[in-house]
């Protein structure tokens, strides 16, 4: 992946990766709230505490944790509660971390962008992840906070690429295919939403191995096989733009990269996630709420 700096960069292209680069650091929330989640030694009362600082956060926290999704009806009252009966520390750091670092991006002014295809593509990405993490062979697979946190902030880039070049991308979401529209991308701006992801994130200072799975998710080229993160996401956006486009699982032999998941495993995973695909929508549009 390119990166500012390199010398076979245009000019053009450095100045867009320097105005990347100008997003970080995010907002004041988002900072502290990226500071918790990086923070291994964080606990429960610590997140808890951090997140019931910022009422909506909070609220939207809450939301989550009663949605149809986790089948709880509203029964769910504190943050505290959410992390303990729901949702997990890790899922919670997840949640939280996209919600927070959204508030650094301006979308309204790109009439194409539809926020909710882009949570529901994040959180269908990101359940895929989670369900499929402890599946893999590999000597060590990624947990499951980072699995899900992966495959919520996969396509983060696309938030900063919809604030910075906004008509650009109005134009590229005109394309109804997604292999065509990430080929426009990167001919209208030298990049595309896994590149200006990469750059964002290792500016904000979050592990390499999620820097780099963001980086190559869609780089068929890039196998990934020293990165498990990066393998488990590759399979998990494949399967994702498949049922994101109704088109069922269909052959996933090629795209199992050096046999780390079993195709029978995941279909069975796959099928557990397309039954809740309403629920998962419904997840989108908490988190799609109150986008700017």
């Amino acid at each position: 992946m390119a990166e500012a700096g390199d010398n076979n960069l245009n000019e053009e292209l450095q100045r867009r990766l320097f105005r990347l680069q100008e997003i970080a650091p995010p907002s004041a929330m988002a900072r502290e709230i990226l500071d918790v989640v990086i923070d291994e030694q964080a606990d429960l009362e610590h997140v808890a505490a951090t997140i019931e600082k910022y009422p909506e956060l909070a609220a939207r926290i809450l939301r989550c944790a009663n949605s149809a999704y986790y089948g709880q009806r509203g029964n769910i009252y504190s943050v505290a509660e959410a992390i303990i009966r729901v949702l997990g520390l890790s899922i919670t750091k997840a949640l939280v971390l996209s919600l927070a670092l959204k508030s650094s991006f301006r979308t309204r002014n790109c009439p194409g962008f539809k926020a909710e295809r882009y949570w529901f593509f994040s959180v269908l990405t990101a359940s895929l992840a989670r369900s499929l993490a402890p599946l893999m062979q590999a000597e060590q697979h990624p947990d499951l906070g980072a699995a899900y946190t992966a495959g919520l902030l996969h396509n983060i880039g696309l938030l900063a690429l919809v604030d910075l070049f906004p008509q650009q991308m109005t134009t590229v979401f005109a394309e109804p295919d997604g292999d065509a529209e990430q080929a426009l991308m990167r001919s209208l701006l030298g990049m595309d939403a896994q590149q200006a992801g990469a750059v964002l994130c290792r500016c904000w200072g979050l592990p390499e191995p999620l820097v780099q799975a963001i980086a190559y998710c869609r780089d068929s080229e890039h196998p990934g096989d020293d990165n498990p993160l990066l393998s488990l996401l590759k399979v998990s956006v494949v399967v994702a733009d498949r049922l994101f486009q109704g088109d069922g699982v269909l052959d996933l032999h090629d795209e199992l990269h050096g046999g780390q998941l079993d195709p029978t495993d995941v279909e069975a995973a796959v099928a557990q996630i397309a039954e809740r695909i309403e629920d998962l929508r419904g997840m989108a549009q908490l988190l799609a709420g109150g986008c700017d």
